[in-house]
């Protein structure tokens, strides 16, 4: 199945939403279009970008996916993943170097 014809982003494809400097990326998680199943999976063509994912959403679990198939019709056996706390599942290729960062909220007293 070609690229182009899942959900599944590519980080050299993104360009709208993303900020870039060098080499490093921030990406909203709320831009990710993620699959029917809330899975996402950024590819890396071996540039090794550094990527950080901004989100309000907490981090419940990580790790090395084991042998499955996303609605889009990639395998991620071998990438790594997050889990959201809204479900949201995000497989990333093992040589991108990816960080969340959490907005930091205002609040005024008075």
């Amino acid at each position: 199945m070609n690229q182009t014809e899942t959900n599944d982003q590519n980080i050299e494809a993104l360009d709208a939403g993303a900020s870039a400097t060098g080499d490093q990326f921030s990406l909203n998680l709320a831009d990710l279009l993620p699959d029917a199943n809330g899975e996402i999976v950024i590819l890396n063509e071996g540039d090794d970008p550094c990527l950080n994912i901004v989100t309000d959403l907490r981090l419940l679990e990580s790790g090395i996916a084991d042998a499955h198939v996303t609605d889009g019709g990639i395998e991620v056996k071998g990438l790594q993943y997050w889990v959201f706390e809204d479900g949201t599942k995000l497989y990333y290729s093992p040589g991108l170097s990816i960080s969340v960062d959490q907005p930091i909220e205002h609040h005024t007293h008075g």
